[in-house]
Order: structure tokens, then C-alpha cells, then sequence
């Protein structure tokens, strides 16, 4: 089993189909990170699934249309219609996807992001990633928030001493920074439950499709 670490594997898809076709001989299985425009190609999506793709890491960001177009997220905005087309593309080519979220921008609420993790439930994602947006120094995003004065541990959260990984690092804009930060635990506690994991793992289309899943 390889994983190749690519931010986009799909993002030059000529060399992508070239890679699967100097895979198939090869008989491995692999994974992989990939945008969502290259379910546009089901062509190329079943040329993945062929030379052994079992799936890959994608980034869904939101399920909001202004969260995606506050974050700029191009390949998930065009004709968005909450993926219906796009996750049923993956899930005929049998693709066991790892659902990356974002929670945070400016639109979301605490009721936005219980939707989320109903989404990703209802979706049978194999594994989902629920992570707090966070203002990196040096962008504008960083930028923005430093001078609305929403940054928290002293605008510099990554030299703190009490900032602990995914815990809100500002004020989020319809919710204080601890309910965004249980929001977003609450999230993968329920995600990754037993029952949960059961009834993502019973699905014959993606995860059980054959014994090796």
C-alpha cells in the first residue's frame, strides 16, 4: 500500500493519468490527496480505481456555500449543489474518502457545524478530519483578524504556553471560542464512536467492497 504525498495528485491530470497507466502493470494499491474537480473527469476516476486507487484525502472545507467562498475553495464552488454529483462519482468508483472540514469562518454557527458532522455521516466518509481554521501568521487571513483584535493568546498562539492543537486561536464571529472548540470536538468524538464506525464500515460501496478494504 503507497501513499503518495501530494498536496493534489489531480491537479495536472495528463500526468496523473500517465501515473496510472505505468500503475496498473504494477498491481499495487494506493492513496493519495485529491481536489474534488477531478470527479468532473469519470473517466480518469475510473482510470484510478483501475490501477489500484482505494481512495483519497479531499478537502470538502464546508458544506456552506459562503464558507467556501470566504476560504476561496475554486474546484468546490462551481455549480455547488452540497456534492451530490461529486460524492456519487467516488462512490461508484468504489474511492474511500478521508473528508477533511474546516470549521470557523465567518458564516459558521455551532448549528452549522452539527450539520457538518450529520453530512459526513450520512456520507459513510471511511475517516473524516474536523480541524478549527487557523490564522497562520503571515497571511491575510492572519492579517484580517489581528487587526479586528480577534486573535487570543497574545496574537501569537503557537509560541503560548497554554495553546493546545485545534483549540480556537481567535473569536469567531457567531460563537465564543470555547463553544467552537467543543463544537469541533463534539465533532470527531461522535465521528469516530463505535456505532458510528460500524455503520461507515458496512458499506458495501466503498469500504467493504472487497475483503483487502
Amino acid at each position: 500500500l503507497f501513499f503518495f504525498v501530494d498536496d493534489n495528485i489531480a491537479s495536472h491530470p495528463t500526468a496523473l493519468k500517465e501515473l496510472c497507466h505505468a500503475l496498473i502493470p504494477m498491481r499495487i494499491s494506493w492513496v493519495s490527496q485529491a481536489s474534488l474537480d477531478v470527479t468532473k473527469d469519470e473517466g480518469l476516476m475510473k482510470l484510478m480505481a483501475d490501477s489500484g486507487c482505494l481512495g483519497n484525502v479531499t478537502g470538502f472545507e464546508s458544506i456552506t456555500l459562503d464558507s467556501l467562498k470566504e476560504t476561496k475553495k475554486s474546484p468546490n464552488i462551481s455549480a455547488f449543489s452540497n456534492y451530490e454529483h461529486e460524492i456519487k462519482v467516488l462512490r461508484t468508483n468504489g474511492m474511500q474518502t478521508w473528508a477533511a472540514f474546516t470549521l470557523g469562518y465567518d458564516n459558521d454557527t455551532y448549528d452549522s457545524i452539527m450539520a457538518t458532522l450529520d453530512f459526513a455521516l450520512e456520507n459513510r466518509f471511511t475517516l473524516a478530519a474536523f480541524n478549527i481554521l487557523m490564522p497562520y501568521p503571515g497571511t491575510p487571513h492572519y492579517e484580517e483578524l489581528r487587526q479586528q483584535g480577534r486573535l487570543l493568546y497574545d496574537d501569537k498562539w503557537w509560541l503560548h504556553p497554554d495553546y493546545r492543537f485545534n483549540d480556537a486561536a481567535f473569536v469567531p464571529k457567531n460563537m465564543t471560542p470555547d463553544e467552537l472548540t467543543n463544537a469541533c470536538h463534539t465533532a470527531r468524538k461522535t465521528f469516530n464512536s463505535i456505532p458510528s464506525m460500524f455503520r461507515r464500515f458496512s458499506d458495501i460501496k466503498t469500504n467493504m467492497r472487497t475483503l483487502q478494504r
